[in-house]
């Protein structure tokens, strides 16, 4: 989240979903800078939250002001 004049905004949002036994995981990570990819399956749903994870140091939206703190 960042804040702006009207409070905090989301700006980058990872959802998982793992309903249970003997059901497919699903993730999706989501950005405001564009990003919006899906996985399925455990292999690629933690794939994708690693690449998530990754994806918040590098992305100008989130790395904002950070490199002057």
């Amino acid at each position: 989240m960042t804040a702006t004049a009207h409070g905090p905004r989301i700006v980058a949002l990872l959802r998982i979903s793992a309903p249970g036994r003997d059901t497919t995981p699903s993730v999706r990570s989501w950005c405001s800078c564009g990003r919006d990819l899906v996985a399925f399956g455990q292999r690629k749903a933690a794939a994708l939250i690693d690449d998530h994870a990754r994806h918040r140091t590098v992305c100008p939206l989130l790395t904002e002001g950070k490199e002057a703190a």
